[in-house]
């Protein structure tokens, strides 16, 4: 991560091991392939969810939002503030008897895809931290400083180059309007 100032570091609820201990096994036991790996699941599967817990990270600082996660595999995830469109929160039932919800995050240039930029299950007092991260969002726009590196100003050597360019493509636009309001 960038040496940027971190207004925020989300907290994630303990009991996020049991609701991805529960879903897993609810998903097992539905299906007839998954029955056979219950046993299998129960010895391992709560080791695997607490090491999860405890890589995973998400970070509010004053441009992006960092978000880490992953044992085997492990991704971070840098999105920037000024492209959050949205920011949704879910509670399944399985997640509302837990007390635990989830924030999905959509950003603007998001793949046509139906699934979130981010999710975010578990973070103590979710509610709190989706205002936190559209409040910062807001200020970041409304300051207008942007997540990507501005783009370099055109030199003054090229600047009567490009202008001459224009005209001529302006020019030769007319020129192909008249044309075709002749031919019409």
């Amino acid at each position: 991560m960038r040496d940027e100032k971190v207004l925020q570091q989300a907290k994630f609820d303990q009991k996020l091991p049991s609701y991805w201990m529960l879903s897993t096994l609810l998903g097992l036991t539905f299906t007839i392939v998954g029955i056979p790996l219950v046993p299998f699941f129960l010895i391992f599967g709560w080791a695997f969810f607490q090491k999860r817990y405890e890589v995973l990270e998400c970070t509010l600082t004053e441009r992006t939002l960092h978000v880490k996660r992953g044992v085997i595999f492990r991704s971070e995830k840098n999105v920037p503030l000024d492209k959050i469109q949205d920011i949704s929160m879910t509670e399944g039932p399985l997640l509302r008897k837990l007390g635990l919800a989830s924030l999905h995050i959509e950003t603007a240039g998001q793949s046509a895809q139906s699934t979130a930029d981010a999710s975010l299950t578990g973070i103590v007092d979710s509610p709190a931290f989706r205002d936190a991260i559209l409040e910062q969002r807001d200020r970041v726009v409304a300051s207008g400083s942007r997540s990507d590196p501005a783009p370099a100003a055109p030199s003054p050597s090229g600047g009567d180059e490009q202008v001459q360019l224009l005209r001529e493509m302006r020019d030769s636009l007319k020129r192909i309007e008249e044309q075709l309001g002749r031919d019409a």
